[in-house]
């Protein structure tokens, strides 16, 4: 006896001294498979349903003094709603595409867009100076019925990342060719204004 207390050994008598792991095996499996789909269900959901906020604290956008200043309205759902996902209205001149797949809008407000590049005045951007940029502030208008994906399509037309004329896949092009606009703001529209 040491300090008092005695030490004694347990033997533990096992019938079956083989554990069965499949059991074990088949629930984790199943688990995985349950947070995977959920998971995957969840972020489709997700995107269907970020919307704009309501504008609450809006300002006058302020334009730098020798700059054009130009609103693109974007309206649409990806859901087949009305109208098309890729409508888009500048300087009171509409593109309506047929479908969820056709990219003639996107095809038209890129062409707009050329012409306003090729008409402006540049600067170099400072990152990389073979890269002109116009001296052009873009306004982007979307209200809480047109979807973010809808949005960001407008976005990457815009910065000439995208080729609408490929099935809107990244544009592969020198840089010195890009015509990218990249002074942009983001405004919110009420969904009363057509």
């Amino acid at each position: 006896m040491i300090g008092g207390h005695r030490k004694s050994k347990h033997v533990l008598a096992f019938a079956d001294a083989d554990v069965d792991l499949v059991p074990m095996i088949d629930c984790i499996f199943l688990l995985l498979l349950f947070f995977m789909l959920c998971g995957r269900i969840t972020i489709d959901q997700r995107v269907e349903q970020i919307t704009v906020p309501p504008t609450k604290t809006a300002t006058k956008p302020e334009i730098p003094a020798g700059w054009e200043h130009y609103v693109i309205n974007v309206y649409g759902s990806t859901q087949g709603g009305h109208p098309p996902r890729n409508t888009v209205r500048i300087n009171n001149q509409n593109f309506t595409s047929s479908g969820q797949d056709d990219y003639q809008s996107y095809i038209k407000l890129r062409q707009v867009l050329d012409q306003l590049y090729d008409r402006s005045e540049k600067l170099p951007d400072t990152k990389n100076p073979a890269l002109m940029l116009p001296k052009v502030v873009l306004e982007i208008r979307a209200d809480a019925d047109t979807e973010y994906r809808v949005v960001q399509e407008i976005q990457q037309v815009v910065s000439d990342s995208i080729d609408p004329n490929n099935g809107m896949k990244p544009h592969a092009v020198d840089p010195k060719l890009m015509k990218p606009f990249v002074y942009l703001l983001f405004t919110t529209r009420k969904p009363t204004d057509k």
